[in-house]
């Protein structure tokens, strides 16, 4: 497995300890319903499985799994959030095949096939990227606000 991840930095403005920074996580832990979350001093670190099976939720099944990083440094204040985005980039680019394929037997030409695909691998990585940026945003913006 090639180490591929997303790194974000964000600065905590206000005095908060690491206990506020962990409960604030947990609490988007079980926001966003992550299966394993696991603490050791201060690094949390969230775990989603292969597959998984949801049918309360928007997508009954996921095939992407995640493994997240939260580091906290209380001296320099900075919370850093490292995303493993290797499975997901290796999904998108499964998803941007089959489409290629589904067009293919649709279209029958070569040179929208691909383009429509690479568009979607594009598009579905630049949403992947956003969602997790919003996520250390949300995280850091609840943080400086108490």
């Amino acid at each position: 497995m090639f180490p591929l991840y997303y790194t974000f930095e964000r600065e905590i403005k206000n005095s908060n300890t690491l206990k506020n920074v962990t409960d604030e996580i947990r609490y988007s832990f079980m926001e966003r319903e992550m299966d394993n979350s696991s603490f050791d001093d201060n690094t949390i670190v969230g775990k989603e499985k292969l597959f998984k099976l949801d049918f309360s939720s928007r997508s009954p099944l996921v095939f992407s799994p995640r493994k997240e990083f939260f580091n906290y440094n209380e001296n320099t204040k900075i919370l850093t959030y490292k995303i493993e985005a290797f499975y997901s980039l290796l999904f998108f680019l499964i998803y941007s095949v089959i489409f290629f394929l589904i067009l293919h037997f649709l279209i029958h030409h070569i040179v929208i096939e691909i383009i429509f695909s690479t568009l979607f691998f594009i598009l579905n990585t630049i949403l992947n990227y956003s969602y997790h940026l919003k996520v250390i945003d949300k995280i850091s913006k609840n943080l400086n606000e108490n």
